[in-house]
This record gives C-alpha cells, structure tokens and sequence, in this order.
C-alpha cells in the first residue's frame, strides 16, 4: 500500500504512551501484574503466551474497545533462557536474523488473535516491549504499518538493539524507540556495520542526573555507566575486531587452545547468561583475559569482578553493563527526559498504570 506522507515525529510522541508503554512492558515477565496492568487500562481477551527459547518469544496479546475502535495490545518480553544465543545471531539478511525470527512467530500467533477478535473490524495496534522484546516489537510494527497503514500502529519500544540494514526507516514515524546511549545493547549491532531501527529514535541520555530516581526505585545505588565514553571506546574496539558483519563470524582469534571468532565468543557469553555455563564455556573466560577478546571481557565485568560473574547464580549478573540496560535506569531516565519536556509525571510504575492512554 503506499505510504501516507510522514507527519513530524516529535509531533505525534506522547509523553502518557511512553509512560504507559513503560510500564507494561517492564512488568511482562509477571504475569499477574501485566494482566492487571492491562485491565487497569480497560483492556480485556488477555493472551499470554510464555512459550520461550531459542527464535520465539514471551508475548501478551489483549483488546478493547474505546470510542468504537477495536485496539490491540501487543506487549513483548525481554529475553528469556536460550534466547541469548537468537541475540547474537545477527545473520546476513536485512533485519537481524534472531530478532526477525522471533517476530514471524509473534506476527503469526498476533494473526491467529486478530482472525478470532477482529471479525468484521479494521484493528488499531499498540506494541511495546523492552531489550529483545524492544527489538523483536520494531520489526513486528513496521510489518504492521506496511499491512495496515502507519495511522493504524502506534509503537514505544525500550533499549532495542539494532533491527535493521534498511535505508527507508525514517517514514515509520509512529514508531518510538527510547533509548540510553549509556546501554551498550542499544549501539549493537554496530552502526558501522550498516544497522540502526526502524521508526524515530528518542535518546533518554544527556537530560540530567538519573541516579537519584534510580535509587528511589530501587532502593539500591547505581553502578551503571554515567556517561557514554567507555560504551563509545569499546565500539571502538568491536569495530577493529569485525569490521563488518562477515568477519563477525568467520574472523578467528586465539583463545586458549582454540581460535574463535567473535560470534562464537558471544555464544560462550550467551552459555552464561541462559545460565548454560560449562567447564568449556568458563575456560573461554579465563583463556580470553590474555587474548585479543581481553578488552571486552574487561567492560562486560565492569562494576564487577569476573569471578563474582562467573559464580553468580544471576541470569544477568550485576555489573555496570548489566545496570545501565536493566528496566529500572530506564524508567529514571524516562522520568528525567519527561520533567526536561515540561511533561506532568503519572508515575505509572511495575505495581500499577493509571487510565492514561
């Protein structure tokens, strides 16, 4: 179908959708709390889908109808289990292979809810999802706009890494995504490789001090990146070891008794964080403190020591890498860039949204 011409992005961002937006997708791995999150907001029909792992994704799916419109919630999870290893698998096609993967089964059980709920209407969506499931809601959405018309998809996604090698991304401007530049799992994969996302990117950096809005949310102190200069070095780093999205997987450097490229290196990260650690996978560490891969067993232990990571029964280990991406520093930060904006804070939290939206 063909495009309508782009409203300006700024215009159509709302300050109560991506407080909404927040807070249901930072509470979709419980349950309970999501459904009554959605119920909250009048939503009804709530299909939870926590089959995970590998190339699929968690997922609830609800609908209302407000002022006559049929409206479809779509909230999807972060990354759960063996869907590391789908994270690091970037692939060579034009979206992010493990991501877009993870959206043809989200789009397919997405169609099933539709065929059953939207019998004779024409559905509007709203999609959110944070980490992966940031990532794997971008592509969902764009796919969404190209069936049924930009004005008919509303998108807020939080710390999504990278989707995407395509060049027209800039017309999905009803599709937000609010990112830290502090979160390395946001600049990945690399820019220099050709990736970015589809829709309007909002940085929540750079809009004040976050940390004290942490703590009140946490109780705990920050130990996240402040600012974006050791994430910037280590780009830096990951470019000179691969280039490009070829020498990702195929360019091998000595680790140990073995010689690895950084995709399988990334796999041996993965066995840890899908708590999947062996001996061989905890060798990889130790042996890649004296390999080319050092610099970056350095900043994914910042904050932290390796050993404590290595040990800790954590599925994501607390570290300064770890704290900046987590869902707390986003609802801070989110805060911050608001009150910047001038925007009133309806503060809707894990525990509950309001009627906004």
């Amino acid at each position: 179908m063909l495009f309508r011409s782009p409203a300006p992005a700024l215009e159509l961002f709302s300050p109560v959708t991506a407080q909404v937006a927040a807070a249901l997708s930072m509470s979709a791995e419980d349950e309970a709390l999501l459904t009554q999150n959605l119920r909250n907001l009048g939503y009804t029909d709530i299909l939870s889908l926590r089959a995970s792992g590998g190339d699929k994704i968690g997922m609830t799916v609800a609908s209302r109808l407000k002022n006559e419109e049929l409206q479809i919630a779509v909230i999807l999870q972060g990354t759960s289990g063996d869907e590391w290893y789908s994270n690091f698998d970037i692939g060579y096609t034009a979206e992010h292979s493990g991501f877009a993967k993870a959206a043809d089964y989200a789009e397919l059980k997405l169609g099933d809810y539709v065929f059953t709920h939207a019998i004779g209407r024409d559905p509007r969506f709203f999609l959110t999802g944070y980490s992966r499931g940031g990532a794997v809601a971008n592509i969902l959405s764009k796919r969404l706009c190209d069936r049924y018309g930009l004005e008919q998809v509303c998108a807020y996604t939080f710390a999504s890494p990278a989707t995407t090698i395509s060049r027209r991304t800039n017309r999905y401007n009803t599709i937000f995504n609010l990112v830290r530049a502090e979160d390395f799992f946001t600049r990945v994969p690399l820019r220099n490789w050709g990736y970015t996302r589809y829709g309007k990117t909002v940085s929540l950096s750079g809009h004040g001090d976050m940390t004290a809005r942490y703590r009140a949310i946490t109780g705990d102190d920050y130990i996240g990146f402040t600012r974006q200069t050791a994430v910037e070095n280590f780009l830096l780093t990951l470019q000179r070891l691969s280039p490009n999205v070829h020498a990702y997987y195929e360019r091998r450097r000595t680790v140990g008794e073995s010689k690895l490229s950084l995709y399988e290196f990334m796999r041996a990260v993965a066995d840890m964080l899908s708590q999947n650690m062996d001996e061989q996978s905890a060798d990889v560490f130790v042996t890649a403190i004296t390999s080319d891969y050092a610099d970056m067993i350095s900043f994914l232990s910042s904050g932290a020591d390796l050993a404590d990571i290595l040990s800790s029964t954590l599925a994501v280990p607390k570290c300064s890498v770890a704290d900046s991406h987590c869902p707390a520093a986003y609802m801070a930060a989110l805060d911050v860039f608001l009150e910047e904006q001038g925007a009133e804070l309806a503060h809707p939290r894990y525990g509950g949204t309001a009627e906004m939206m």
